[in-house]
């Protein structure tokens, strides 16, 4: 089953659902500007359930090995793509409701998200070989890491919703597990290393 969504194939069945959720959307809201509430917040939803494969793929295949993570390791730079690509249509909705509203973001928040934005750009046009190469792996890393973690925070600024039981209060309360595995993954990594050094 998931060998039929392997690599890039993955990318088709994202499109559909995102596509589709997005056309009936403005179908049943009459016009896209309607649409718009109805498409944010689902669509960040979609977004962050890649962005959280995508930041635990190697802790997971370290801590549990087995089929599926093995999966998320193979597929992970096409997981940050679907990631890149859904959360890039939240922008757009986000963009539209600010230039087609009279809705308006306070200028810290607008700031932090086009910094998170910017870095996401960053990320996705280097997610090749090619980049790998041309910049070096430890300068791709460190770009991909500052950018990943910088993202993370933008999901877990949401984490005072976790006090009023909002309906978004998954999305902080995955991003802790999601640190919680990286850094117990690492700990096992750092136990590993003693254990052959001793």
């Amino acid at each position: 089953m998931l060998k039929m969504i392997e690599g890039k194939r993955i990318f088709v069945p994202v499109t559909l659902i995102l596509v589709g959720y997005t056309i009936s959307q403005i179908m049943t809201a009459g016009s896209y500007v309607a649409a718009l509430p109805y498409l944010m917040t689902p669509s960040v939803d979609f977004a962050f359930i890649f962005f959280f494969f995508a930041f635990t793929a190697s802790s997971l295949a370290r801590l549990a090995p087995g089929n599926g993570p093995r999966f998320l390791m193979r597929n992970r730079r096409y997981i940050g793509l679907c990631f890149a690509l859904v959360h890039g249509a939240h922008g757009v909705f986000v963009l539209s409701n600010l230039a087609l509203t009279d809705e308006t973001r306070p200028p810290l928040v607008f700031a932090a998200g086009a910094l998170a934005y910017a870095l996401l750009i960053a990320m996705t046009l280097t997610s090749n070989n090619a980049s790998v190469r041309r910049l070096g792996a430890k300068r791709w890393k460190l770009l991909h890491k500052v950018g990943s973690y910088f993202i993370w925070a933008i999901f877990a600024s949401k984490a005072p919703e976790i006090l009023k039981l909002s309906p978004v209060s998954w999305i902080p309360i995955l991003c802790f597990v999601a640190l919680g595995l990286r850094i117990a993954a690492y700990q096992k990594g750092r136990k590993k290393q003693k254990q052959m050094a001793a």
